[in-house]
């Protein structure tokens, strides 16, 4: 067959401009099943494109109003990568005997297929026109087509689930603003700001301020700044930074209305560039900029710009964190007699100073970080002494138990974790504190059983604690494992009162928007579904059949206490919470960059649960959380050319960037699971700061500071343990 491709291909090349039934020589049906057959080859080859224009060639070669010319044509479509008008063409030529044709037609093809689809819209010969309307407005506005896109959004009604009538409104005002219709805009807008929602808002604003900053009206800058600020994670602002540089470097005022939106919504790389770009930036930029800086672990680039700030506002507003960062940025980076200088400094000038309370334990961190434990427990005494009530002093009691341990004072170390343990019973750091007590007191002389009782108590009060799991390993004890059945889930909710139920009109109607392409559509349907049957619980038999992965976690947690006894619940229950989503994209990544999968899905879990749409308070956006400067870097040390921080809700661009980050992070520092989490969460500048690789996992997690971070870490290694027993078919032990 390898042999016959090329020929079939020169065959179909000196033929394709004659209609099918005039052609003479070869017959077209045998040479279409061999460009079907070229099809299939470069598919499994992964090559989707050249796929695509094989199926194309081959669906040509048939008849007008074959059925073979229509399923060709779908595979076409199914495989192209890049726009293929032709086969948009195609699939709306006749009766279709698949419903999922115009919505693959539009997206294959965008304006191709424009006339055959808003007929079909018309004669409303399409399923769920209202969907199809949708997407075809946002199509045909991109391209300036406002007649085309007004007659798809007259089929589309308000009161449709919130995401799409989020859209409908948002298409709207784009339609009234890009047709001069100022009341019919305004009218818009004064109803989105009536309703609170700010996400909305900020689209709204966003599109006008574009609008105008392409017209030139000095008026854009009021909107865009607006849109920042009501959703500073928004998937616009990139584009809209790009079309507003050149003024936000010529305003100053400007500028500084945009920084902290900025921060706050993790376009760190674009604050930065305003900052080193303007020739007279604003204060509070400056210093946001350099807080940028110090977050990525760039040490010496943020004490040079704090020391600029301090330079030129030794009085600014942000003096008092500047020299405090400043002082911690320079203890980080090694130089930890110009950090305490810093920080002295800071303590006398600015005495009333809110974080003043915290100077001491500032101070130990520092020489903590640099291993100077002798020089670090003074501080922490004086932390513990003199500001008892300071959010910070369970980290200097902590602390100072370890600088006991690592300066060889044993029996000091064991009696102040003692104290720890009898008074610091919320802490976070209480787990690995009976933990290091119970190796201590196993490590003396005397190996005092009261350790192994220790660490058994440890194992008995907090089970899935990343200390327990260590106090296993250390008393020979076999790791946790979670506790599950092989009965069916069906019969399981039976069994519990609970039993499942077919599907609802809705939720096939969320399954034909999954299948169409349009997921943040079908979860509104789904949502409406779980309302009807009265719980996500009785769907998700339906969603575990479907690959419905945004709601499988919750179908699952709103049954999981339908039984007391953790021995009784099924596998498949345990799954709809650690799932392995989207395998279609997480398995061949992993496979690419080295990266154990069920790693891969551990990190998903526990930083989105799964919804492609979320985003944190740091601007963390997608399945993986990216911050946008974080992954511009991962872009620029890959060579990829096509970033845009507005494409991290991408589940296909989230998961890449992400797992190939984590990948880079775990080779370069030879870490197992729980370091590589940390340096995920933490940043690994912070995860060399903790010690990592030098330390062993049990050390390092001790050294932790940031409690986000030891909590993550714990989550990720839980989910990790649960998945390798889930899937043990996937397990890749690291």
């Amino acid at each position: 067959m390898k042999r016959l491709l090329p020929i079939a291909a020169l065959l179909l090349g000196c033929s394709a401009l004659q209609p099918p039934g005039d052609r003479e020589g070869p017959d077209p049906v045998g040479l279409s099943l061999l460009a079907e057959a070229e099809g299939d080859s470069l598919l499994t080859a992964g090559r989707g494109d050249a796929a695509a224009e094989a199926y194309l060639r081959a669906a040509l070669l048939r008849e007008p109003g074959d059925p073979a010319r229509h399923a060709v044509a779908l595979r076409a479509a199914e495989a192209a990568e890049r726009p293929a008008p032709t086969v948009a063409v195609l699939l709306m030529e006749s009766a279709w005997p698949d419903s999922l044709s115009p919505y693959l037609a539009l997206r294959v093809g965008g304006t191709a297929a424009r006339a055959e689809l808003l007929d079909a819209l018309a004669r409303r010969v399409v399923v769920m026109p209202e969907y199809l309307g949708l997407v075809l407005a946002d199509t045909l506005l991109a391209h300036g087509d406002l007649d085309g896109a007004a007659a798809a959004l007259s089929v589309v009604p308000p009161g449709m689930p919130e995401a799409a009538d989020r859209e409908r409104t948002e298409l709207l005002y784009q339609a009234a603003l890009l047709g001069g219709d100022a009341s019919a805009a305004d009218s818009i807008r004064t109803a989105v700001e009536r309703s609170g929602d700010d996400e909305l808002l900020a689209l709204l604003c966003h599109r006008r301020g574009m609008l105008l900053l392409s017209a030139g009206s000095p008026a854009a800058g009021e909107d865009l700044v607006r849109s920042f600020s009501l959703w500073p994670a928004a998937p616009v602002h990139a584009a809209a930074f790009a079309a507003l540089r050149d003024r936000l470097l010529r305003d100053p005022d400007l500028a500084a209305a945009v920084a902290d939106p900025f921060y706050e919504g993790g376009l760190w790389n674009e604050l930065h560039d305003l900052a080193v770009s303007m020739p007279d930036p604003p204060a509070h930029l400056v210093y946001l900029a350099a807080r940028t800086r110090d977050r990525l672990g760039l040490y010496d680039e943020a004490a040079d710009m704090l020391r600029g700030y301090l330079d030129r506002w030794p009085s600014g507003a942000d003096a008092p964190d500047a020299m405090i960062n400043l002082g911690r940025c320079l203890g980080w980076s090694g130089d930890t007699d110009a950090g305490l200088a810093m920080l002295l400094s800071y303590g006398s000038r600015f005495p009333d100073h809110a974080r003043i309370s915290n100077l001491p334990w500032y101070i130990g961190d520092m020489y903590a970080a640099n291993g100077m434990w002798s020089e670090a427990e003074p501080w922490f005494r004086t932390m513990i002494r003199d500001h008892p009530e300071n959010v910070t002093v369970d980290d200097a009691h902590f602390h100072l138990c370890l600088a006991l341990m690592e300066t060889g004072r044993t029996e000091e170390a064991i009696a102040e974790l003692r104290s720890f343990v009898a008074t610091r019973t919320g802490s976070v750091y209480l787990s690995p504190a009976w933990y290091w007590l119970g190796i201590l007191l196993l490590g003396t002389e005397s190996g005092s059983p009261e350790g192994g009782q220790v660490l058994r108590d440890l194992i008995e009060r907090v089970p899935l604690s990343l200390p327990a799991a260590f106090a296993r390993e250390r008393l020979g004890i076999e790791p946790w494992r979670p506790e599950f059945t092989d009965e069916p889930l069906t019969a399981w909710m039976i069994r519990h009162g609970r039993p499942p139920v077919g599907p609802p009109e809705r939720a096939l109607r969320g399954l034909f928007l999954q299948r169409a392409g349009l997921r943040r559509f079908a979860q509104g349907e789904y949502l409406l579904a779980e309302e009807e049957v009265g719980s996500p619980s009785r769907l998700a038999e339906f969603y575990m059949q479907n690959d419905v992965w945004e709601r499988r976690p919750m179908s699952g947690y709103t049954m999981w206490d339908l039984s007391d006894d953790p021995s009784d619940r099924p596998r498949e229950l345990w799954m709809l919470r650690y799932q392995e989503a989207w395998p279609e994209l997480v398995r061949p990544l992993c496979a690419e960059y080295g990266l154990d999968p069920l790693f891969a899905w551990a990190i998903v879990r526990n930083e989105s649960m799964f919804q492609p749409d979320c985003y944190s308070p740091a601007g963390a956006r997608g399945l993986i959380q990216m911050i946008p400067s974080t992954s511009e870097f991962v872009a620029e040390e890959q060579g990829w050319t096509d970033y845009s921080a507005d494409r991290l809700y991408d589940p296909a661009v989230s998961l890449e960037y992400g797992i190939c980050y984590i990948a880079s992070i775990r080779e370069s520092l030879g870490a197992g699971p729980a370091v590589t989490a940390a340096a995920y969460n933490g940043g690994p500048h912070n995860a060399l700061r903790w010690g990592a690789p030098d330390l062993p996992e049990d050390r390092f997690f001790a050294a932790i500071t940031f409690d986000e971070t030891r909590a993550y870490v714990q989550n990720v290694c839980t989910a990790l343990a649960v998945y390798r027993a889930l899937y043990p078919q996937d397990a890749v032990l690291q």
